[in-house]
């Protein structure tokens, strides 16, 4: 039996995902009702949750270094506790923020700022979106020191020659091909990094437009709403027809492109060489965000200028390292000054996330062939399944032509696939006994209500839910991490779900 069937108290809500972890980046939200609840802030939901993604949620240790700060330094007001100086030096910069204040103490980064509902908001937000955030190892040894916890979670770590060893398994997976691999503090840093890099560079060349094609995961989306000088999206990915129309007419004014490969949650790929070419008649650089497979699964390298990813994902396995990877592509006219320029917006991994993830990390390309296969077995039960409308993945006949473009094998797969559930949502989602919350590419299957967490603010009203229509987007998305167990175990959860 599968363990979170057996033991039920690893599904109750607010519960850690992985259960035991005091690291875990993910929560329980076992019911639509908790799911509507979190994104509601509703007390009697959020004083339930002992974790949280943790660009959204405060880990618990960050919480205690605030308090910590307010009994002993005498900080009142808004405060945040970055992974960085420069990331505080940056907030204050951006935001124009006047008589901030920053307090470092035994590697710790403080920055407070004057009340303020909208600066504050601003912050906030910019943390969530970039992720510069403190990781919950740092703020765990801080706390140590300062005798306010009693001890380190025990964990299994490679604690010699970290970082050398992430980028030597990272650059394993692209043998020849001479990537320079930067590791950053989350995978949403490093899509800002390269925003942030390609953006300058580009402005220097009277470049001023990004383009998003397909749609986007919802911080890559708010980066470019709310970073860049202007945006555009292009909902339909598999027909290009829309974009080579825009760029006839735009094309000059274009500084780069967004992509998903494939995108979140529909499991899309756009026709690469045929974009490639396309881009190329502008000089258009393309950037490639493949959290959603991984390096192990897919190769963007003939297309792409700089492939980012979220490690925290299928690298990790576990659910319970923030870390991000860029790589830039030396063919690229841009590589020189991708390479020398990054290092300013990179936000440098904490030592024992690193330890961690060299450990995890080893496993990667066993794990994903494992969960490949699997999600391969579970889309087909679910493209027969009579009370299932839809199925998204990486095989269906929509998706599999582009992905095997960029698959490393042809047997590969996505493992994460997307269902649209026939019956009514609370009936399929609250019956089903498997784990259900946010993030995905762990090594144990993981459900989500993509929409509900990721646009709770279009699921909600009458026009947003119109609008989702309209580009294809069922309000009811179930989200599906395939995990590692036993193929036949996870069918009968399904099932069972589903009134059979």
């Amino acid at each position: 039996m599968l363990k979170e069937v057996e033991e039920s108290f690893r599904r109750i809500c607010g519960e850690r995902i992985p259960f035991s972890n005091i690291h875990a980046v993910s929560m329980s939200l076992p019911q639509v009702l908790d799911v509507v609840g979190y994104e509601e802030k509703r007390v009697e939901t959020l004083s339930r949750l002992k974790a949280g993604y943790p660009r959204f949620i405060a880990h618990a240790y960050v919480e205690r270094i605030l308090d910590y700060n307010r009994e002993t330094k005498g900080i009142e007001g808004p405060q945040f506790i970055l992974n960085s100086r420069k990331a505080a030096d940056h907030i204050i910069n951006l935001f124009k923020i006047e008589n901030a204040l920053i307090f470092e103490d035994e590697g710790i980064v403080t920055l407070k700022i004057p009340v303020g509902k909208e600066k504050e908001g601003e912050v906030l937000s910019f943390i969530q979106h970039t992720g510069c955030l403190v990781s919950s190892r740092k703020a765990e040894d801080y706390l140590f020191k300062k005798g306010l916890i009693d001890s380190i979670f025990p964990e299994e770590a490679r604690t010699q020659d970290a970082e050398k060893r992430i980028i030597r398994d990272l650059k394993n997976l692209y043998p020849g091909k001479g990537l320079e691999v930067f590791l950053t503090n989350s995978g949403m840093n490093g899509i800002y990094t390269t925003f942030k890099v390609l953006d300058e560079i580009r402005a220097t060349e009277g470049k001023d437009l990004w383009l998003r094609l397909g749609w986007l995961y919802v911080d890559n989306i708010r980066i470019l709403e709310k970073y860049s000088r202007g945006s555009h999206i292009f909902h339909e990915v598999g027909d290009l027809t829309e974009l080579e129309e825009f760029l006839k007419k735009e094309g000059n004014r274009v500084a780069a492109i967004l992509t998903e490969s494939p995108t979140n949650p529909l499991i899309q790929v756009p026709d690469y060489p045929k974009l490639k070419e396309l881009l190329a008649q502008y000089g258009i650089p393309l950037v490639a965000d493949i959290s959603v497979a991984g390096s192990a699964v897919v190769d963007l390298t003939p297309f792409a200028d700089v492939i980012v990813e979220s490690l925290t994902k299928f690298a990790c396995g576990h659910a319970d390292v923030m870390m991000g990877a860029i790589f830039l592509n030396p063919v690229s006219p841009y590589f020189r000054q991708l390479k020398d320029r990054c290092p300013n917006f990179i936000e440098q991994p904490y030592v024992r996330d690193m330890q961690r993830m060299a450990f995890e990390v080893e496993d990667y390309q066993e794990r994903v062939t494992e969960i490949g296969k699997n999600a391969a077995i579970l889309a087909e039960f679910f493209q027969k399944h009579p009370k299932i409308k839809a199925v998204h993945w990486s095989g269906s006949e929509e998706n599999h032509g582009n992905f095997s473009k960029i698959a490393r094998d042809k047997n590969l797969h996505c493992g994460v696939i997307t269902i649209e559930p026939g019956i009514p949502l609370e009936e399929f989602y609250n019956s089903l006994e498997l784990l259900k919350g946010p993030s995905f590419g762990t090594e144990f299957t993981l459900n989500m209500l993509y929409m509900y967490l990721a646009h709770y603010e279009l699921v909600s009203t009458e026009s947003g839910r119109g609008f989702l229509k309209e580009v294809g987007l069922d309000p009811s998305l179930v989200r599906i991490s395939v995990g590692r167990e036993n193929p036949d175990l996870l069918i009968a959860e399904y099932k069972k779900a589903l009134g059979d």
